[in-house]
This record gives structure tokens, sequence and C-alpha cells, in this order.
């Protein structure tokens, strides 16, 4: 009588299908445990993105940015800007109760985290004014966007759309505008945008 005989390959001393579920789940482990530090970093990110805006804005999105820094700590520079949505049932509070609004707006809740991030106090109605900050372009004799953003001498490219929508925003009137400790915020319920425009 012959005998069939089953010979079970193996892997590091399991047999085959025993060793590809375990490298099938090891790998399902390594993959769900990357996709949380990724998903927990992109939070963290936002998080950082959003800091800068008060949050009575109830900002929740970046619809555009252009940043870039040259070293870290004191000593390093940095250059950038970040449009915003702003939603219409706050674009219409803020173009309703203008810089009263603006100036009793709650403090934010994590003040404390953010440092001085998202701090604002001294709002003022567009248009820009002539300041330590800055100044009009000589030739134009309008507020430049890339004269506050490359003040120092770096600088980004911006998307020229977006060049050009801050410069209307910041020449006429129907926005507001504060100086934090670095940047500058914009609040245009016209457009219903958020702008953070930095540089040093």
């Amino acid at each position: 009588m012959t005998r069939n005989v089953i010979h079970h390959t193996r892997l590091g001393g399991y047999p085959r299908s025993v060793a590809l579920l375990l490298v099938v789940g090891v790998a399902s482990i390594v993959l769900a445990l990357a996709f949380k530090a990724l998903a927990a970093f992109t939070q963290y990110h936002l998080s950082f993105m959003l800091s800068v805006v008060p949050d009575a804005l109830g900002v929740r999105s970046v619809s555009y940015r252009k940043e870039e820094s040259w070293g870290l700590g004191p000593g390093g520079n940095e250059a950038g800007v970040r449009v915003y949505p702003l939603e219409e049932q706050i674009a219409g509070q803020v173009r309703e109760g203008g810089l009263a609004f603006l100036f009793n707006m709650p403090p934010n809740k994590n003040q404390k985290n953010r440092r001085w991030r998202g701090e604002y106090s001294e709002w003022r109605e567009t248009p820009i004014k002539l300041s330590a900050h800055w100044r009009p372009n000589i030739r134009s004799g309008k507020f430049e966007v890339y004269d506050y953003v490359c003040r120092y001498g770096f600088c980004v490219e911006i998307d020229g759309d977006i060049v050009e929508e801050i410069g209307l925003i910041v020449n006429s009137s129907g926005s507001y505008y504060a100086y934090g400790r670095v940047g500058l915020i914009i609040v245009s319920p016209e457009w219903k945008k958020v702008i953070y425009l930095y540089n040093g």
C-alpha cells in the first residue's frame, strides 16, 4: 500500500500558512501604528497652523500657505503667508460688529499652551496704516505684500492671485488687522478670509 506523504514547507519552524498569517498580522500592526502616528502629527500640525487665529473666529482649516524657515531658534529667519476660510456666520458677525466684535472676543481656551500665538489687542480698520512694521511701497504708494513678508531679506514666492487679493484687502476699507508679537493678522468679512503674514 502506497502512502501519500504531505510535506509542509516551514518558515522559521512554523508551517508556511501560519508563518504567512504571522507576517500579515505583524505588518498590519506596524501599518496601523504608522497611520496613527501620521494622523497624530497631521492633527498637531493643523493645530499649530490654526494657533495664530483667535478661537472666536471659528477657523478650522487652511486654504493656502507658503512658508519657509532658515535655521532654528535665535538667529533663525522665517517668512510666510497663511490664508484661512472664514465661515459666513462669523463673517456676518464681524461685518456687523466691526472693531467692537474683535475687541470683545473671549480669550482663547488654551492660550497658555499657545504662548503668544493667537493674542491680539490693537485692532484697526483697513486700509493698513503707516507704522514701524510696514511702510507703503515707494513706487506704487501702496502696501505691498512682499515688502512686509520679505522685509528682512528672506522671502517666499507667493501665488500671484493671493498677492493681488491680499493687496486689495489691505489697501481698501472693510477689513480689520492687528499686529501680534510675531506677524500680522487680517480679518476680511467681505472676502470671508483670515490672513496671517509674518517675517523675522
